[in-house]
Parts: structure tokens; sequence; C-alpha cells
């Protein structure tokens, strides 16, 4: 599934319509069955909706959906908010079509206090006033009838995505529609992964609505969501004559004296995800500590670090930040030949030692949550969050790295500019901890897939898997502990694994 910007979803539209021959009222007929489709087994005999109906093609699939209505049980009602005689082109075409089949609309406009009535009364509303051509800030009549739709009771579905949100999530102050949930049309938009526009969207359903693969293709789309079957896809196969030593071979360099857990953590996420041989470097002081709950590892002093028979190496989880551990991720950065993931404290000495990146020819995966992706930046987090796709992508070219840019929806961007989309995951991943399993988890799948993207995607995907599937199960979202998802991986593992290797 593609996620897509508002250019490049109008480029899709207009290759199918002009190369393929599917032609936009055919669209915008497939656009409206797909919406009053995912509607229809919810609906209930006489239950109140109203269909609020805008001026562009967002507004045409809104005429389908409420010429689908006409034949329902439940009791539709059409406003709209231009002058009908500005309705054009295909959303033309089917406003005639619902007034031929019998349908009936009233303006906003003209009986401003009978709509703001009936809307508060309302069971369901259908949001289908602004879509994606939408931008910049909605005219006043707009903002007024977004702002009445969001004081009504009702459940709001919005069409294709909230009418008020950029396509491509840029910040915005003016008001938008909160939606419960938002049936988007074909293909995700930017903004649905970018805060404050991913605020609005309420649940998300992804609907088909007939736009050929080859549409996409031509448009040049790079992004893209993980799901499990690219997992099950992906997921590499033991072979039954392997080896300890054919699944990695790997050095953890993390904790401080204040830190051991961090180590703890990480250590025991990889061992649970499949690494062949770990060894775990600490401070000597905690050696002990970290050892007895350890015994499948082996420890190499700071003191005597060798790279030489690795296949790998992490650093940075519970580091610490005292000058002197800058020295051992500028010995990493510069050890070559084999891939090295570099997490937490590790990206906050990195920050001084950038421009060294570029001279690595082995993956380097970087996985900043937004604050460290703001310090590597000279950014505000607020910059980040509000454009995670563009600086995720520049960095990433710029210094030739894989970036996993943590956070609701982490984004997981190549050297190469694709970008993949993660999913899974909820609140309960905000807690220390939790990012030491992940690289833990990406330190070992990074060892063992061919393809660093699958390792480091099918990484992303799982940890965001332990936690919706331990809320689901018995946990609520304040209680998950790191120790709760790593105790997490080997059932949701089992379950990803024995399906993949059917």
């Amino acid at each position: 599934m593609h996620v897509v910007s508002r250019e490049e979803m109008q480029a899709i539209d207009r290759y199918t319509i002009q190369q393929i021959g599917l032609g936009g009222p055919l669209l915008m007929e497939n656009a409206g069955r797909a919406v009053y489709a995912a509607l229809a087994p919810a609906l209930r005999k006489d239950e109140k909706v109203i269909i609020v109906i805008g001026k562009g093609n967002n507004g045409g699939d809104g005429f389908v959906i409420a010429r689908m209505f006409l034949d329902s049980a439940a009791d539709g009602e059409v406003w709209l908010l231009p002058d009908p005689l500005k309705i054009k082109g295909d959303a033309a075409y089917h406003m005639k079509a619902f007034l031929a089949s019998g349908g009936k609309i009233r303006n906003i406009r003209e009986e401003p206090e009978v709509f703001n009535l009936n809307i508060s009364e309302a069971d369901l509303i259908i949001d289908a006033l602004l879509g994606t051509g939408f931008h910049g800030t909605p005219y006043a009549e707009y903002l007024s009838t977004i702002n009445r739709i969001n004081q009504s009771k009702a459940k709001v579905v919005s069409v294709d995505l909230p009418s008020g949100v950029p396509a491509d999530g840029q910040p915005f102050s003016h008001p938008a529609v909160s939606a419960d949930l938002t049936l988007t049309l074909e293909c995700p938009k930017l903004a649905q992964f970018v805060q404050p526009a991913a605020r609005y969207f309420g649940t998300v359903r992804t609907l088909s609505i007939g736009i050929p693969e080859s549409a996409v293709y031509q448009a040049g789309v790079r992004r893209k969501i993980w799901q499990k079957e690219d997992v099950l896809r992906t997921l590499p196969r033991r072979d039954p004559f392997s080896h300890k030593g054919s699944h990695g071979k790997g050095l953890l360099i993390a904790g401080a004296e204040q830190m051991p857990g961090a180590a703890f953590f990480s250590a025991k996420a990889a061992l649970r995800s499949g690494i062949g041989l770990l060894r775990l470097s600490v401070p000597d002081q905690i050696q002990p500590i970290v050892a007895s709950h350890l015994p499948e590892t082996m420890f190499m002093q700071r003191s005597v670090l060798d790279f030489k028979g690795l296949s790998g190496i992490a650093i940075g989880p519970g580091l610490g930040r005292k000058p002197e551990q800058a020295d051992l991720v500028r010995k990493v950065v510069a050890c070559e030949g084999i891939p090295c993931v570099i997490d937490a404290d590790g990206i906050y000495h990195l920050s001084s030692m950038t421009e060294l990146l570029k001279k690595r020819k082995s993956p380097v995966v970087l996985t900043p949550h937004p604050g460290e992706m703001a310090y590597l930046l000279g950014m505000t987090i607020g910059d980040v969050e509000s454009s995670r796709f563009d600086v995720s992508k520049m960095f990433a070219a710029k210094f030739g790295v894989y970036l996993v840019l943590k956070g609701k929806n982490t984004i997981i961007t190549a050297p190469d500019g694709s970008q993949v989309v993660n999913t899974t995951g909820n609140a309960a991943l905000a807690k220390g901890g939790s990012g030491d399993v992940l690289t833990g988890i990406l330190f070992a799948f990074l060892l063992q897939h061919k393809k660093t993207m699958d390792a480091v995607c099918n990484a992303v995907y799982l940890h965001g898997a332990l936690a919706d599937d331990l809320v689901r199960a018995n946990h609520s979202e304040l209680d998950v502990l790191a120790s709760d998802l790593i105790e997490h991986i080997p059932p949701v593992l089992h379950h990803l694994y024995q399906n993949a290797t059917r």
C-alpha cells in the first residue's frame, strides 16, 4: 500500500484518466460506492444521516454516496455549501445523476439555522467538503461549517481526508474536521502520518477505487506501508544445516554505571530475536550484574575492544554522554566492512562527527526519536514532527544511512530515498527501555536478513506488534514494561515465523 503526496495523487488520477482511459466520473462512482459499501453494514433503519458537500471532486464523491443513500433504509439528507451553479466537471455530472434519481439538495447558505438544527440532531455526518485539492486556509463559510460539524455529537466520517487538513500535512492553525473515521481513497496521504494533521483522522480505513498499480508506478511513488505480508515474505528462513555463526556474530556496546538496564534490554532482545552469537561490552563495574541475567552472552572489556571476526556492531543504549564515549562511537563508525546500528547516546555523540558517515561503505542504521533527530539537524522537535518525511529523506540521502525516525507511525528511510511507514505499535511504547529493545531486535535482524531495508522494517514492525499484542491481550497502554516486550517476543515471533515458513 503506497503513501502519496497531494501532487502524486493528482498525477495518479491524471494518468488513470488520460492514459489508461478510466474516466473521472467512473473513478468518482467507484469512490462513492466504496465509501457507501464501507458504511452500509452498520447503518440502522431511520438513522439520521447528513451528507455535507463542497465544491470540488470530494463533493462529487459525496453526491455518489448520497445517491446510494436514496435506496437505503437510513434517512439521508444532503446539504450543499456552494451555489449549485458553481459545481463543475465530474462533480456536476454526479450532482445531476443524484437529482435525476429523485434526490433533493438543501443549501447551507440559504438555510443556515435549519442546517444548524438538523446537524445537531444527526446520528451520522459524512464530510465531503474538502479533499486533496485543498491547500491554504478554508474560506470563512467553510470554517463555519467545519465548526458546526465538530460541535455535533454525531459520528463523523470524512471522505478521503478530514476537511481543512492539507493532504501533505503542512502545519496549520485553522479549524479542521475532527473525524471519528476517515475512509481514505486508494492511497493513504502524507497528512495521516504527520502532526498536527494526524490527530484529525480518527480511525482510518483505505478503500480501493479501482486505480491500476501501473498508475501509481508511473507517478514515481517511493513510499509504502509495511504490512504483515511484507514481514512474512522477507523474514529469513533458517537453513537446517546452519550453525550459530551463520546467524550473526555481533558486538553490542552499551550501558553505563548508572544505566545497566539499557544494555540488558538490548542484549536480551537481540538474543530473543535470533542472533547467533552476542558479545556485550559494558563498564567493568556493572558487568557482574548484567552477566548474572544474561548467561547466553559473552563479554568484551571496553579497554580491549576488538572488532575482528564480527559481522556487526551496535552501540548506544545507555552508553552515557561523557566525552570519552565519543571515541567509542568514532571507532565504530570508522570500522569498515560490517554493518552497524547507532542508537540513543550513540546518536548524541555522532552529532559531532556526521561527516564520517559519508566515508562508510557498509550499512549504518540510525534510530533517533524526534528529539534526537532535532539535535542531529539543529532543528526544533516541532520542525521535525511537521516534516518527518522530508527531514528523514534529506538526512538519509546526505549521509548514506538507513534512518529509523521513531514515533507514532515510525518512518524508515533508505539511502536511495525510498521510505516505509510502520503502522504497528501504540502509546505503551512511550516508556524508558522500549527503544533499547528495538535496538536489540534490529541488531539481531540486521545480521540475519540479506537486505538491510527488510531487516530494519521487520524489526520495527515486530517491536510495534509486541505492544499491540500485549495491549490487546491483558495489558493496558500504561503498564507495559520493556521487559514485557522482551518476554513477548517468542509468541509473536513464533506466529510470524510459522506463517512465513508454511
